[in-house]
């Protein structure tokens, strides 16, 4: 019996040889097709081999989507609950297996301590024989859920009907709480048409992102033991500290999903929430519920964590501020939603004064709220922020997230130092989110594409169900000129999501740098159910799109004109139109006399449409305006686009010419 089936499609084989190779290094054994005797037969041994493993790991391609042997065995796998899965290269992932969370690994070359790899290791070993002993499962660091704001953009809030209402049953100061968390799987209410298979599916997403975030979850076969009478005594010799469990029910035309976290072991209610949504739109319902769940999780194993010894109530009140992080979307629902999240983090943070994780947590939102400008006094957010994070930083010297609000709390501009903080926080958990993601909006603002794309593919794999990063990695997939799996990626999340503002901005910036301009036009009409988005930005645009669709000389001179006049308001926004519209001598001449703000951004500067600009030695200058030819010369990283053979200059001899001549004042 071999822990590991590997599935391939035989044109694969090369790296299904080196998956091989790096599991049976891991320690797992491996059966997939080279083990087959002649005499054999094949369906039959297939079959039985999958029934033994303990993880079914599927490798898709393009010839592997195609592959009926491919999807045969990887539809076992699922049936059994033990899918593992991992894409090669962009390629057409055939349903149900395009709804599970799937490992990128399409440039992976058997480096063993490749993130995305690890978790392929963290869920086998999820899947390994299960054992009593739980000092026996890996030991794993939890994660919490990220996300960005760019480019003006606000976050979506939940739509659907949470309720974040807690109960203490006891409030008992026993010994430490058991380090892992039992999943129990969605349970149904009544027999309306199809709430078997949607609370089948929403276990078993649930259950596939979780396994990949490697929290310390119990086996199916273990949560399946964890009852009856001895129900505490059982989760005790289990090392059990938390218990999710959820139910479904039709409700009319409505589906209504109730979720709830207990400790078992004190017989305490910590976390329970209920959300419903459209039967028909049951899509958009799964991940809504998958979001959040994933998100309050997640904090969860950060309260298991060694050294947090938290009370029921001090638990209580950090899961509660993680709902409402998810719910007022970290902030950017804005108004009272805002005020409430940051309210439910203080309190957190005063039930556990010696919990880094409260103090972080607070520390992280205040700087982004502040610096996204959501809230009336953002100068004593900042000072609260810093204080909250050096408190963070006292309790635990590593703590990410106290990383994560510093970095936030730096200038934008000042790339050099929020990169220090990131990276800080990548070196105490290189899985981290907020680390990974706000890290990536710094190499996207120094024009390192390539690099920004695959940090906030890290970090939307925490949660790839929630609209945050996910909805982030487009954009990034866009600016490296991937615009058709942009384009496809857009096409789900705007499915799963509806309305959500930062998925319609994706989708008019794909569409600009593709140059579809009637396209963008009309996701322009879609603005108004965008509350987010203001008036004056839809206009600009609009006339922008308008120009060039129709090719109209006269237009365009006429919308020069306007730009150079408003330039002295908005010079980033004429630069930008501008090189659009095939003016870069007037562009350049803008950027001459640009002063820019500490908290200016400068990815505008990287983004496709606007190449022409890069093209032209003169964006050299420009650039040093903003502080990146310092940075570039300093760090010896330099921008995606000066790696273009096509390009006509040499970026390291025009920006040593422009670092030698006297600083403009």
């Amino acid at each position: 019996m071999a822990d590991v089936f590997l599935s391939y499609a035989r044109g694969d084989e090369r790296v299904a040889r080196t998956v091989a190779k790096q599991l049976t290094e891991a320690g797992y054994s491996v059966w997939w097709d080279s083990e087959l005797l002649p005499h054999n037969r094949f369906a039959n041994v297939i079959e039985e081999e999958i029934g033994a493993a303990h993880a079914v790991l599927v490798i898709w391609s393009e010839i592997a989507a195609k592959s009926q042997w491919v999807r045969a065995e990887a539809e076992l796998g699922r049936s059994q609950g033990k899918l593992i899965q991992i894409a090669i290269e962009q390629c057409s992932i055939p349903l149900p297996f395009n709804q599970y969370q799937i490992a990128e690994l399409r440039r992976w070359r058997g480096d063993p301590v490749n993130p995305q790899w690890q978790k392929i290791l963290a869920s086998v070993a999820h899947f390994k024989a299960p054992s009593n002993d739980p000092a026996a499962s890996p030991r794993t660091r939890g994660r919490t859920v990220g996300r960005t704001l760019k480019l003006g953009m606000a976050g979506v809030a939940i739509t659907a009907v949470v309720g974040g209402g807690v109960a203490i049953f006891r409030n008992f100061e026993g010994p430490p709480r058991g380090a892992r968390i039992a999943i129990q799987p969605f349970r149904t209410i009544g027999s309306a048409p199809g709430l078997s298979d949607f609370a089948a599916e929403l276990s078993d997403s649930l259950q596939n992102v979780l396994t990949q975030d490697q929290l310390q979850t119990l086996s199916p076969a273990e949560v399946d033991a964890l009852k009856g009478d001895d129900l505490a005594g059982r989760a005790k010799q289990l090392g059990v500290g938390l218990m999710f469990s959820g139910a479904v029910q039709g409700k009319g035309t409505d589906i209504e999903v109730s979720m709830r976290i207990d400790d078992p072991v004190q017989r305490a209610s910590l976390w329970t929430a209920e959300m419903s949504g459209p039967a028909a739109q049951s899509d958009q319902l799964q991940a809504r519920v998958g979001a959040l769940t994933v998100a309050v999780l997640n904090c969860s194993e950060q309260g298991l964590a060694p050294g947090a010894d938290l009370t029921d109530s001090a638990l209580q009140g950090f899961l509660h501020a993680c709902e409402l992080s998810q719910t007022a979307s970290h902030g950017d629902a804005g108004g009272s939603a805002a005020y409430a999240m940051l309210d439910a983090m203080r309190q957190a943070a005063k039930e556990a004064p010696g919990f880094a994780g409260s103090h972080s947590m607070l520390a992280k939102h205040l700087a982004y709220v502040a610096a996204r400008g959501l809230a009336r006094d953002s100068a004593s957010l900042r000072s609260e922020a810093e204080s909250e994070a050096r408190r963070a930083l006292e309790i635990n010297s590593k703590d990410p997230d106290a990383l994560v609000a510093l970095g936030l709390l730096t200038p934008t501009l000042d790339f050099a130092q929020r990169e220090s903080w990131y990276r800080k926080a990548l070196a105490s958990n290189p899985s981290w989110s907020h680390a990974n993601g706000f890290l990536g909006n710094v190499m996207t603002n120094v024009g390192r594409l390539q690099d920004a794309l695959e940090l906030y593919q890290r970090a939307a794999s925490v949660n790839p169900l929630a609209a945050d990063w996910s909805v982030i990695v487009p954009l990034a997939l866009v600016n490296v000129g991937e615009t058709s799996e942009a384009d496809r990626q857009m096409a789900l999340f705007a499915q799963r999501w509806p309305n959500n503002p930062l998925i319609w901005y994706t989708q008019v910036a794909s569409m600009a740098a593709q140059k579809r301009w009637g396209d963008a036009l009309k996701r322009l009409d879609n603005a108004a159910d965008l509350p987010s988005q203001s008036a004056q930005w839809v206009s600009d645009k609009r006339e922008l799109f308008e120009v060039l669709q129709s090719g109209n000389a006269a237009g365009r001179d006429r919308l020069r004109e306007t730009l150079i006049r408003s330039s002295n308001t908005d010079p980033a926004s004429a630069i930008y139109r501008l090189a659009m519209l095939g003016f870069v001598d007037d562009a350049f001449a803008i950027g001459q006399h640009y002063s820019p703000q500490s908290s200016d951004s400068t990815d505008f500067l990287f983004r496709p449409e606007i190449a022409a600009l890069r093209a032209d030695p003169r964006f050299m200058a420009l650039a040093a305006r903003f502080g990146l030819v310092d940075y570039w010369q300093r760090t010896g990283h330099w921008p995606d686009f000066c790696s273009d053979p096509k390009l006509p200059y040499d970026c390291r001899r025009q920006a040593a010419m422009v670092a030698a001549q006297p600083r403009p004042r």
